[in-house]
């Protein structure tokens, strides 16, 4: 597998957060519920998988490496712009469900009148935002992916650099084990009741 290719797979994965976050902020705005719990994992993978780890090795060494050639340099600014923006809304996505839970605390020691009752909109509101960004992105990452490849813009050499990076772009992440912990939460989120139509 290319260093190219590696990328393209980590969107494969990145698809299935971006429907697990539309599904949760859908079931949210019809007053379904879910676990808050549930809701912190897709924030924690959102935050380890899709930006530590997969964004980790765009901006630390795929885009370095390509920005140079073919006139590239325009898309990849462009990209490095995207994570900044799917970072804040992650970030809000955070400080609304902390926010909401507390709220849930308090309303269960009966310390919230029932104007004040906690509402889940705002972190349905930031799912749903991630899962466009998602979709937005990785549709035009792909594309680019697609042009470096059909211009052969990365020699082999460069390849096997790229590679060896983003093995250690995995370990700054937590490493193999952690990566596979990823993946399990997101396969246990496909089977949780409230994914299901």
């Amino acid at each position: 597998m290319n260093a190219t290719q590696n990328l393209k797979n980590d969107h494969l994965t990145i698809k299935r957060i971006r429907n697990i976050s539309k599904t949760c902020s859908d079931k949210l705005y019809a007053n379904q519920s879910i676990p808050i719990t549930d809701i912190e994992i897709v924030s924690v993978i959102i935050e380890e998988f899709v930006d530590n780890f997969h964004h980790g090795k765009e901006e630390k060494a795929y885009f370095p490496e390509t920005k140079d050639k073919d006139g590239f340099a325009e898309d990849i600014r462009k990209f490095v712009i995207e994570h900044e923006l799917g970072r804040r809304i992650a970030m809000m996505l955070r400080r609304e469900l902390k926010e909401w839970k507390k709220n849930m605390e308090k309303e269960d020691n009966h310390e919230l009148s029932k104007a004040d009752r906690p509402t889940n909109e705002p972190v349905a509101r930031f799912l749903k935002s991630y899962a466009v960004f998602l979709d937005d992105h990785i549709q035009k990452e792909d594309k680019f992916f697609d042009m470096v490849e059909e211009k052969h813009s990365i020699t082999n050499d460069e390849n096997e650099i790229l590679l060896k990076f983003y093995e250690s772009c995995k370990n700054q992440a937590g490493g193999k084990i952690r990566m596979q912990e990823m993946i399990h939460l997101i396969e246990y989120l496909e089977t949780r009741e409230w994914m299901k139509a």
